[in-house]
């Protein structure tokens, strides 16, 4: 039996995951600033830069420069603008 290390904390709630996958979804479609996201999804700025620091620890997503703009791009088969 392979014994795995105990996370810290408590689990992330079922809102948080959500939260998470459908800024993941939009990302998907396309890059976008941490404010055209918070604009789609109606969140705070605040709380989508919670979800995407928690999506690029996760090697999910990742910063790219646009133009002198700081975009957020799928981290995975696509190229930053």
């Amino acid at each position: 039996m392979q014994q795995t290390a105990p996370r810290r904390g408590r689990p992330r709630p079922a809102e948080t995951i959500e939260r998470d996958e459908r800024i993941y979804e939009l990302l998907a479609a396309g890059s976008m600033s941490r404010g055209r996201l918070a604009q789609e999804t109606g969140l705070t700025a605040d709380l989508v830069a919670l979800a995407l620091g928690r999506l690029r620890r996760d090697g999910r997503v990742r910063q790219c420069l646009d133009g002198g703009v700081i975009v957020w791009s799928v981290a995975v088969g696509t190229p930053c603008p």
